[in-house]
């Protein structure tokens, strides 16, 4: 599959990178470079192939009104049906997020992607099944006035996925410039359902952002934001503040999407009744599972039913509870004032020099540096609404919450082709940046371990290795063979254990505190299931305070393609690698994590 990326385009590729890294944070966010742009087919359409849905796709430069006031300059994906089904593509007005796209199970599409961005830039259709080719690996990014034709077969189950930039080192500022959007897939099965639909059928897509005082968006991910995430200052649903609706005395579907480039939301309804959820990632589950409440990291989606028939003429609020132990423990004990939190992560003087860097970068973008944001955030792990419910109609019908719901296939460890010896997805760090594996993001390569034979399914374990096991391979030099993945995975990150690379002189259990903060990890093409989670100990080297907060709202019944790990958590889980070779990405979808290069590759052979 790599063989169809030539030299000349690999080099562009590297030299294009920095460009882009460099973009993402430069004043006056998001730049128009001066740039003659060039009309290309980085992908040409395939002979042969014809589609039941072709559309033509654009991400580009306009304004729209989100506060009171002065228009908001964003980056947005605009689309139209050029052949099948108009009802493909469902705009949504007065928001900067695009189109809803609407596929049918089996159906063929042909996506036009035309960049009319300053900067070079991919799609990815987070949790389609689709080849290599059209998955939207950054290797594919494409230059100013470029056009990539995506073509492929539908072939996920009914679901609720998204779509969003790829763009190596740009992935986080052009999602927060505004581009992204929903795409339903609908299936016979699904159709057939008693579920709500038509305006009973609600997209909630809830992200952060901040703004200055002309209500242009600001953003930077130098200094702190590079190492905890970007945290806004606004809560948007939809592209709106203060989100609030009118709906009627019946049951609701909600599809929410967690856009936000690195906050988690722990959901709850204001009314007390438990949170009930009838689909993930992956679509619809078995059976409506309920929890009091219910974690949803970046790049999560989940299918809520809600029936509002017990709130006639109140309103009921989806608010966001507190939580603790997400975060570095610096943060958490010190996010009130910067400064200290700041010298107490090691970030100001000393080591890396970061604090006059930070404060000396306060002019860029309006006079609102890395510090200043940071200072203006809501905090994560605070308690705050996200949107407003007026229950002001009485329904003239309702619907019963189904018992069952649809049939899933059950991965089993034994049908795995490692049911002995797990895959790793080690969390690890050099210095103050994340790794997996061991390694960062290295755009064409793959380790011996992230190589899977095509039509497999893996077992495959993400953990937190900050540390502990670096210093245990420093005591134990033996290897455990070639089966031993996990044992390899060390091996790879380099570590040294106290006083070495990673203790970056605060030692190894020093910095494993520091860096110790959830991940929510995407991996790329098919679903997976989760077998097990494994909670961390209290007092841990990884961390486990504050896990009671958090523990009761995870949902691991159905398929996923985004997990949330939580500090010194343990994920087992089974992923297929079906029908396509090729290299599929996987990332913290934190990201600024990821543009600072917490990805890696799965090589399918």
């Amino acid at each position: 599959m790599t063989d169809k990326i030539d030299r000349k385009r690999r080099q562009l590729i590297r030299i294009a990178g920095v460009g882009a890294a460099a973009l993402a944070t430069s004043p006056a966010f998001p730049i128009v470079l001066k740039k003659d742009a060039f009309e290309g087919e980085a992908r040409s359409a395939t002979k042969g192939f014809s589609p039941d849905v072709e559309i033509d796709m654009v991400a580009g430069i306009t304004q729209v009104p989100i506060l009171p006031g002065v228009p908001t300059r964003v980056w947005k994906y605009e689309a139209k049906v050029v052949r099948g089904d108009p009802g493909a593509v469902v705009p949504l007005p007065d928001t900067y997020l695009g189109p809803i796209l609407k596929y049918k199970t089996g159906q063929k599409v042909r996506i036009r992607l035309h960049n009319r961005l300053p900067q070079m830039h991919i799609t990815h259709w987070h949790g389609m099944h689709s080849p290599f080719e059209v998955d939207g690996h950054p290797s594919y990014a494409i230059q100013p006035g470029e056009t990539y034709v995506y073509e492929f077969e539908v072939k996920n189950r009914a679901c609720t996925n998204w779509y969003h930039p790829h763009a190596h080192g740009n992935t986080g500022a052009q999602a927060y410039a505004g581009l992204a959007g929903l795409l339903i897939v609908e299936d016979e099965e699904e159709q057939n359902l008693p579920l709500p639909r038509g305006e009973y059928d609600l997209p909630l897509v809830i992200q952060d952002r901040t703004f200055d005082d002309n209500n242009q968006l600001m953003y930077n991910r130098r200094g702190p934001i590079a190492m905890l995430g970007f945290l806004g200052e606004r809560i948007l649903v939809n592209g709106k503040p203060d989100f609030s609706v009118d709906v009627a005395s019946r049951a609701y579907r909600f599809r929410i999407l967690n856009g936000s480039n690195s906050r988690l939301y722990k959901l709850a309804w204001s009314d007390g009744e438990p949170v009930t959820v009838i689909g993930t990632d992956g679509g619809l589950l078995e059976r409506p599972v309920t929890r009091p409440y219910l974690m949803v990291g970046p790049g999560e989606r989940y299918e809520l039913w809600k029936d509002f028939s017990r709130s006639q003429g109140r309103e009921v609020v989806l608010e966001s509870l507190e939580y603790h132990g997400a975060m570095p423990p610096p943060y958490e004990r010190h996010w009130g004032d910067v400064d200290g939190m700041m010298k107490a992560m090691g970030m100001m003087g000393g080591r890396g020099g970061m604090g006059m860097g930070m404060r000396g970068g306060m002019g860029r973008m309006g006079g609102m540096g890395p510090m200043a944001l940071l200072a203006r955030h809501i905090p994560q792990g605070s308690r705050f609404t996200v949107a407003r419910f007026q229950v002001t109609r009485k329904a003239k019908d309702n619907l019963e919450l189904p018992d069952r719901l649809r049939s899933l296939p059950h991965y089993r460890v034994e049908e795995t082709m490692n049911p002995d010896d797990p895959r790793p997805i080690a969390i690890g760090n050099r210095g103050r940046q994340f790794t997996l594996n061991g390694r960062s993001f290295e755009m064409l390569e793959a380790l011996p371990i992230e190589t899977m034979p095509v039509n497999t399914k893996q077992l495959m374990e993400i953990f937190h290795a900050h540390g502990e096991e670096g210093m245990a391979m420093a005591e134990d030099t033996g290897h455990g063979g070639e089966g031993d993945h996990e044992e390899m995975a060390m091996e790879e990150s380099g570590h040294q254990g106290r006083g070495g690379m990673m203790g970056g002189g605060m030692g190894g259990m020093g910095m494993a505190m520091m860096m110790a903060m959830q991940h929510p990890i995407h991996l790329h093409g098919e679903y997976f299931q989760i077998v097990k989670r494994t909670s961390p100990e209290a007092g841990a080297m990884h961390g486990g305070e504050g896990y009671e907060t958090v523990k009761d709202g995870f949902v691991d019944e159905g398929f996923q393609d985004t997990v949330l790990v939580m500090p010194g958590e343990r994920i087992t889980l089974i992923k297929p690698f079906s029908d396509y070779k090729g290299l599929f990405v996987y990332h913290c979808h934190n990201l600024e994590h990821e543009d600072a290069e917490m990805m890696r590759n799965f090589k399918v052979v």
